[in-house]
């Protein structure tokens, strides 16, 4: 059972959601294409990509949220406007595999996928199979506008309980209010945003790689995926030198300390690095119940470069920020904050960014999920080998490492604009990273 919003027609739009909407326009403007991301299940087996298609669209037109947009209501304040009578059929293309190709060879095809641009601004989701071979990608497109990633999942195990002839008894809802009260409750939470931007800001501005010249550029992907053996030996490693439930910090320590060698290799001798971070750690219970929309939390991390190669004191700068902004509520208050943001235009936001950080906006971003919200162990009658996913993160910085866990393996995606690495540095940075987690 769906529960419709106040309005039959509107869903009003949280704090996390507007930042959302902010990136998206930043990164809009900096390559002409959004803030898209996409989920890959890889399957064995061929799939029949005209079954696929007709009843991908029979169950996409029971959810006309899916073919919504962006309006403004006359309070000023921001809502998804769903159109109810949207016929459209969704995009789906396809690919023929032989069979023999390499894995860097598929990612260079699904790439083509998450770089293609959506017709419209009612056009959210995009399908894409490579079948042939024996084995299958099926790639669903989609904009964080709508989903964010576990969100993403959970949308894809619908479809796969309705396959299975399953009706989904748990109750989802689209509601959300306004939120136009308690002004001075998100004022204070703005100043106390204010002054946690004002500790992270420093004399010079942090150290970021240049974006490529040209607004056309694409994603480029690598992807690192770890059989659950070798995760539960990361975690281990976590446990043993960060601490229990540590996986997180852990992990974003590792990824400063790889990057940090591809800086110091550029010759960057000033500026430290600010890294933001979203985290999405729900109960599967909590994402059956927030299918669409945002539900990701914010944090933001500055490392001191002089930290950077020296990885048990940067694993406790990281441990203690962490601490610090949990115990402080920091991504409640960048939420309620935002909710104040949400009558100016779009780019409010992201220059306000800037000028905390001498002109930039970070050095890298960071996500981490927790394990897949997608339950079943096949797609349609085909066999999960991996679920993993290939995101457009935001421009700038336009650089970014995502750790994701599957059914049976960790991933962790390096994803990066067309032209800001070298194929020798984005390989570099992979092996670092392995060597960082300590599976060499």
């Amino acid at each position: 059972m769906i529960a419709l919003p106040y309005s039959r027609n509107k869903r009003y739009l949280t704090g996390i959601d507007w930042i959302v909407h902010v990136l998206n326009y930043m990164t809009m403007r900096e390559t002409g294409a959004g803030f898209m991301s996409q989920v890959v299940i890889e399957v064995a087996g061929d799939l029949n990509a005209f079954v696929v298609d007709n009843v991908l669209n029979t169950f996409i037109k029971k959810h006309p949220i899916v073919n919504g947009c962006f309006s403004r209501d006359i309070n000023l304040a921001p809502y998804w406007k769903i159109s109810l009578d949207k016929k459209s059929e969704i995009s789906l293309d396809t690919m023929t595999l032989k069979g023999d190709e390499s894995f860097d060879v598929i990612i260079n095809s699904l790439e083509k996928g998450i770089n293609t641009l959506f017709n419209n601004k009612k056009e959210h989701i995009a399908f894409h199979i490579l079948t042939g071979g024996g084995k299958s990608y099926i790639a669903m497109t989609f904009d964080h506008l709508l989903f964010d990633a576990r969100n993403a999942e959970a949308f894809l195990n619908m479809f796969q309980k309705g396959w299975e002839g399953v009706e989904d008894s748990g109750n989802m809802t689209i509601t959300e209010p306004a939120h136009l009260s308690m002004w001075m409750d998100k004022f204070k939470a703005g100043q106390r945003v204010n002054r946690a931007f004002l500790q992270i800001a420093d004399r010079i501005p942090p150290r970021v790689l240049p974006l490529p010249p040209g607004k056309k550029n694409g994603f480029k992907f690598k992807i690192l995926s770890f059989s659950r053996k070798v995760a539960e030996a990361i975690t281990e490693n976590a446990f043993n030198q960060a601490g229990y439930l540590m996986l997180m910090p852990y992990a974003l320590s590792a990824s400063v300390s790889a990057l940090h060698e591809i800086f110091a290799g550029r010759g960057f001798a000033s500026g430290n690095y600010v890294i933001p971070v979203s985290i999405d750690t729900r109960k599967k219970e909590e994402v059956k119940r927030q299918v669409f929309f945002n539900n990701v939390s914010f944090f933001i991390f500055k490392v001191e470069a002089a930290l950077a190669d020296k990885f048990p004191e940067l694993l406790k700068s990281v441990k203690e920020q962490m601490y610090n902004q949990v115990k402080a509520d920091l991504p409640g208050d960048i939420c309620k904050a935002s909710l104040l943001m949400r009558i100016a235009p779009l780019p409010l936001l992201g220059s306000l960014m800037k000028i905390y950080l001498k002109g930039q906006i970070a050095s890298f971003s960071f996500s981490y999920v927790g394990e897949t919200a997608y339950e079943s162990s096949c797609f349609m009658d085909n066999k999960i080998i991996n679920i993993f996913h290939m995101p457009r993160v935001p421009v700038p910085p336009g650089i970014g490492i995502f750790f994701q866990q599957s059914k049976e393996s960790l991933n962790v995606i390096l994803s990066y604009l067309d032209g800001m690495l070298t194929d020798e540095e984005s390989g570099k940075i992979l092996n670092l990273l392995k060597s960082r987690l300590g599976v060499e």
